[in-house]
């Protein structure tokens, strides 16, 4: 908190020093800027806890002599859209308030052809996060028509994890549906791109921006469902552990409960999950100034 409160302070400073500059209340103009376009996050503790589950069911299968083939396909890839609100002091120098929505999602199906039939596991996960940013940004003229941006800042975050695992063998089939939401958490912002002024008061944006920013602390319910009887529902919280089932195996897995697993030597690691949302934005949009 204490890295993440200096942030802040230092952007607030430079406005107030930047408002005080002699001479630049008739440069002061404030742009909005739209954008859109590719995300990559990391995932953490979701991505490995659901590889996890199905890596753990996969070599149950082999003990039984199933036979599979598909594997978990991780949740890399989605897209990013938002905006922000720039207040330039200078031509060059800006602070900016804004706000993005993020979502990355997979689905994946891993079959066994067993004895007497076939098998599938479907895995679908899907993560949408909101960061709301603080911070200063730069245009560095590179000619008449052509601008050098730069920005850094703050975000505030907020995100929800969904993710359903679903079982069929032979008719029968059972569905968990996992529906929790974080805490907001702080992580840190920047990028890099060019702005093309195709009129005055409006320009082509080109951007790619990196963020760093791990969330905890999620909370929610878990729907299970079946082909025969009764459904069963449980709120509580997401957990991250690693099992030791039998010597010589160790799978990372995710479950909802009120409380931690309790100590055990088949349970060597327990927290909370993590969302990694470490990655980075590949955009293009537009920017009016006035």
């Amino acid at each position: 908190m204490k890295g993440q409160s200096t942030v802040i302070s230092a952007v607030a400073l430079t406005a107030c020093v930047l408002l005080a500059l002699p001479g630049t209340a008739s440069a002061v103009s404030v742009g909005f800027k739209f954008f859109g376009g590719y995300n990559s996050m990391n995932g953490g503790d979701i991505n490995e806890g659901l590889k996890g589950w199905v890596d753990l069911y996969k070599a149950e299968a082999a003990l039984g002599g199933a036979i599979s083939n598909g594997d978990y396909k991780a949740f890399h890839a989605g897209w990013d859209a938002g905006g922000d609100l720039i207040i330039f002091f200078t031509p060059i120098i800006g602070i900016g308030f804004g706000g993005s929505f993020l979502q990355a999602q997979s689905s994946s199906e891993i079959t066994f052809t067993i004895p007497i039939g076939t098998a599938t596991i479907k895995v679908k996960p899907q993560v949408t996060a909101i960061p709301i940013r603080a911070g200063l940004h730069f245009a560095v003229p590179m000619g008449s028509f052509v601008n050098l941006t730069l920005n850094a800042g703050a975000e505030y975050y907020l995100a929800r994890v969904k993710y359903s695992l679903r079982f069929d063998v032979l008719g029968d089939w059972r569905q968990e549906e996992v529906n929790v939401d974080s805490k907001g958490k702080f992580g840190f912002c920047g990028g890099i791109g060019l702005e093309v002024k195709i009129h005055p008061n409006l320009s082509i944006l080109l951007e790619g921006r990196g963020r760093y920013a791990r969330l905890d602390g999620f909370e929610g319910s878990e729907n299970d469902t079946y082909s025969s009887g009764p459904p069963d529902h449980e709120n509580g919280k997401l957990w991250y552990a690693e099992i030791i089932p039998a010597p010589g195996y160790r799978f990372p897995i995710l479950g909802l409960s009120d409380t931690a697993p309790p100590p055990d030597p088949s349970i060597p690691l327990s927290r909370l999950a993590r969302l990694d949302i470490n990655g980075f934005s590949a955009l293009a949009g537009i920017m009016f100034r006035f």
